[in-house]
């Protein structure tokens, strides 16, 4: 078939529509994963204060409206405006909305784990200062960001606001590395010496290392492509994808304490049915008195020791205030 006129014989969106829709598209795949786990964090039982269930539902709300617009940005350009090489030029509405959704969510998810590093630290105020401060800066430059692109007329003037962008990438950055390492930092000084507290943190550092790094390389990718190829949609393709691993790394965390609070909660229990005579009986010799006072003293004596972990019902990072935690003999909430 021939091509109309005045169109090229071959139009290539690799680098345009390509990547809005490879991102759209694993961005969908991503609001189904965080579907699945908001699922199973409100059937599982759990003692979670109120307020953070009210939050997780919030989340998933904003994450399927954000949802919502990935598919509007994905019909506008690909269905509405099919080989409209103009369109691609305009920003639609619909990203737009979707920079300030994305920096409303991470914002909340930060400050999240900016609570759980405040009682991790004993109440750090600098640390948790710090944290705080590059997550509310984020937020307003995305919300700014989001203000004045309203007022663009296409992409190309888009280079206006690269100040702006730089900013609000390296903020997000920052922030999701200082998390990161604060988290493996506080939780790697929380070892108390017993093994199976040990082990549940050393799981705990693996989730946050994976899920931080993840988010943060996305993240920085997404920077990156805008610092090299501002001109194209290979940035927005990583965009799209930055809420929803933001949340799916908070959901996994959550998830993960009641399998580690299951293996916890399990007793140690030690026998010493089988020891030797010379430990299980009294020396008569060297008490004479209670061997003739009682003859059946020197009888063998079986001893069963049963060894459970300790329960400290304090407000902890991991389970929440009004919750228990299996602590170590220090008494140092995980």
């Amino acid at each position: 078939m021939a091509a109309p006129p005045g169109l090229p014989l071959t139009m290539k969106f690799d680098n345009t529509l390509g990547s809005l829709l490879l991102g759209g598209m694993i961005a969908m795949g991503l609001w189904g994963v965080t579907c699945v786990q908001t699922y199973t964090y409100f059937t599982r039982p759990k003692k979670d204060r109120a307020s953070l269930q009210i939050m997780v539902a919030f989340l998933l709300a904003l994450d399927t409206f954000d949802s919502a617009l990935n598919i509007h940005i994905l019909y506008h350009y690909m269905v509405s405006n099919y080989l409209n090489p103009v369109a691609l030029m305009i920003p639609v509405w619909s990203v737009l909305i979707h920079v300030f959704l994305t920096a409303l969510s991470n914002f909340i998810i930060r400050t999240m784990f900016a609570q759980r590093i405040y009682r991790l630290s004993k109440g750090s105020i600098i640390l948790t200062a710090w944290i705080m401060s590059i997550s509310i800066a984020d937020l307003v430059t995305g919300t700014i960001i989001t203000i004045k692109a309203f007022q663009l007329k296409t992409y190309l003037e888009l280079d206006s606001l690269s100040n702006l962008m730089y900013i609000t990438f390296a903020f997000g950055t920052g922030s999701d590395l200082s998390v990161a390492l604060a988290l493996c930092w506080l939780l790697r000084t929380s070892r108390t010496g017993f093994r199976k507290t040990d082990s549940m943190i050393k799981v705990l550092m693996l989730y946050t290392v994976n899920t931080g790094l993840i988010v943060a390389m996305d993240a920085a990718a997404g920077m990156l492509a805008y610092i090299f190829m501002p001109n194209n949609f290979i940035f927005l393709g990583f965009y799209l994808l930055l809420s929803k691993l933001y949340l799916n790394s908070y959901l996994a965390t959550l998830n993960a304490r009641q399998d580690l609070r299951e293996q916890m909660s399990d007793p140690v229990s030690i026998h010493l049915s089988d020891i030797s005579n010379s430990s299980r009986r009294f020396d008569v010799e060297s008490s004479p008195n209670i061997s003739e006072k009682s003859p059946h003293a020197a009888r063998q004596i079986g001893v069963a020791v049963s060894i459970h972990t300790s329960i400290d019902k304090e407000h902890d990072a991991l389970y929440g205030p009004g919750q228990t935690s299996t602590i170590g003999r220090q008494g140092q909430a995980l």
